[in-house]
Order: C-alpha cells, then structure tokens, then sequence
C-alpha cells in the first residue's frame, strides 16, 4: 500500500513538473489592447518607451483617441512581449517576494506579499488593478530592459538615481561609467526619452 502512494506520488509531482515545464516553453501571445483579438507585428503604435501591437488598422485609432481606457491593457502587452519588466510590486513599490505572483492573461506579475496579490486576484478588472494608472506602472514596471552601459539585461538590484528617474544597470561597475558620463547614455534610457 505504502508502494502505491509513493508511485502515485512521484507520477503527481512528475506530470505536474512536465505541465510547469510546457507552461514555461509557451510562447506569449499579444492581444490587443482595444479588442482583446489576436494583434498582428505589422500594426503598432508607439507607447511609453515600446510598440503596442495591434488586431487591425482601426484599432490604433481608438487607442490614440483614449490611450488612458487601454493603458494598463497596452502595458501587459508591453510586460508579455518583453518590452516592460517587473521590478518591484505595483501597489506598493516594494521588492516582489518570489513567492507571491499571480497570472493574468499569460503574464506572471509578482507582489511583495499576500495582501498585494489578493487585492488584485480580488479584482473584476485584475490587468487595471496591477497595471492601471501611472502610480503602478512607476511603482512596479521599467521599458529600460538593457544597461544603458553594457547593453546586457538589467539586474534591478543595481540603480542609480538621476534627474529623479530610476537607472538600472547589469552590474555594480556599471553606474560608476554612467555617473562619469550619463550624457554619453542617456539616449538609451527609455524612462529619460519620453
């Protein structure tokens, strides 16, 4: 008997393990913003720092015309096409605890804690309670996703603080090249280009 449970055990844990692993390989899939249908690379508009895609020509119209109504919709698209990344909890800017994410729509959001993850797992509009208004996308989100130095992706340990933007760097020999010289950077730094 004590066979059976240990053998329906390590068979549990081994398809659950296979599910995690197909779940990790899947490729993110952009909806639009507007229409909530397939969007397509050939349709974009340029928003905070990266390119919304969308389903049709019509929808970027509509966009532009309300870009606050779509904003945190565009934003999770921007998080699941890789042209935002996470680096603190959007309700309250603190560190995100590994343990503590949530999935909307294809895209793992992390929170600092329990209270954070179940406001917005609470939420009827989850994508507008993690993503919504410029407070949790300041809070929680950088379109900087390359040392503006090495070009390598960024460590969101590494900052430096200028003309009140947060820079993120690979590395902690990074911003002492940055301090040296930031004009020499600025102009890869989404958050400065704006």
């Amino acid at each position: 008997m004590k066979t059976r449970i240990l053998l329906a055990t390590l068979v549990g844990s081994a398809l659950l393990l296979a599910q995690s692993l197909v779940a990790a390989d899947s490729k993110f899939e952009a909806k639009c913003p507007v229409s909530g249908k397939a969007a397509k690379e050939s349709s974009t508009v340029d928003f905070n720092g990266g390119k919304v895609q969308f389903c049709c020509d019509n929808c970027p119209t509509a966009f532009k015309a309300d870009t606050k109504k779509f904003a945190a919709k565009a934003a999770l698209q921007m998080l699941g096409t890789g042209q935002l990344m996470q680096v603190a909890c959007p309700l309250s800017g603190k560190a995100c605890n590994p343990e503590q994410s949530t999935e909307i729509d294809g895209v793992k959001i992390g929170f600092c804690c329990g209270n954070c993850k179940g406001a917005v797992e609470k939420a009827e509009d989850k994508v507008a309670k993690a993503l919504g208004g410029d407070k949790a996308l300041a809070n929680g989100f950088t379109a900087q996703t390359k040392c503006p130095v090495s070009g390598k992706a960024i460590d969101v340990s590494k900052t430096v603080d200028y003309k009140g933007q947060k820079v993120y760097f690979c590395c902690g020999n990074c911003p002492a090249a940055f301090e040296k010289d930031p004009s020499k950077f600025t102009a890869k730094l989404p958050q400065l280009t704006k």
